[in-house]
């Protein structure tokens, strides 16, 4: 069972991982992984962004479709209110989330910022390449890390990134093809694994639709909240993160 909160939603979910089903062990499952299966993931999607906009009056599918060059699209005034309204919910969060990993495209990066203000001084902030929504538009093209520091999140670790200036799979500025399925699937299991390597137990992780979706098999609206324990997730029940 997962517990869920929305700012979009009318009668939210309350978010407290209490309801959680107890994990369940697994015949010859080693203890290293039936600890990892164990772990308290928050999963967050970003709020609101410009393609968002873009994309609710203009179908990707249509055989007319124009990419508007919304670069590492960002989020709109709608959506920042979003994140700010999740910081109520974060903020009484329990288990309290050891470490925030974000995907490094600036609208997940804003989020978590606006999302999880109590925890700058008190969590571990690691941008996650891995957690980067699957390669399709301009807003899926990210930016160097000097840049990302100098718009403000200093606080964030890129020690994963650091030596590899176009994480995002492209030259900035620069249409790339949608991103190969079998190499979106091999990031979400890599994501998985570093997820069940960390030595905290509890993790927030913002990132993005496709990212989520893919994890849990289920589609987040803007700023959903959703927790659940790592061996729920759709990467890690297929036993290929357990080794």
């Amino acid at each position: 069972m997962a517990t869920s909160f929305s700012p979009m939603a009318s009668s939210p979910f309350s978010s407290s991982p209490s309801s959680l089903s107890a994990p369940r062990a697994t015949v010859g499952e080693s203890p290293v992984a039936r600890a990892a299966s164990e772990k308290v993931i928050h999963l967050v999607r970003h709020g609101q962004t410009e393609m968002n906009v873009y994309l609710h009056e203009n179908h990707w599918a249509d055989p007319n479709f124009k990419d508007p060059l919304l670069w590492d699209t960002r989020l709109t005034s709608r959506g920042q209110q979003q994140a700010q309204s999740l910081s109520t919910v974060t903020s009484t969060l329990s288990p309290r989330p050891e470490v925030v990993a974000v995907s490094p495209l600036t609208r997940a990066m804003h989020t978590a910022q606006l999302a999880f203000p109590s925890y700058q001084s008190e969590a571990r902030w690691v941008a996650q390449p891995d957690a980067r929504e699957r390669l399709y538009h301009s807003s899926d093209i990210g930016r160097p890390v000097d840049e990302l520091r100098g718009d403000g999140y200093h606080f964030v670790d890129y020690s994963l990134i650091e030596e590899e200036e176009t994480w995002w799979g492209g030259d900035p500025y620069v249409l790339k093809p949608l991103e190969p399925e079998e190499s979106f699937k091999g990031r979400m299991v890599n994501l998985t694994r570093w997820l069940a390597s960390l030595d905290e137990d509890c993790v927030a992780l913002v990132c993005h639709w496709g990212v989520l979706y893919h994890l849990t098999d289920r589609q987040f609206a803007n700023c959903e909240l959703m927790t659940v324990r790592l061996g729920d997730l759709t990467t890690f029940k297929d036993r290929c993160c357990c080794a």
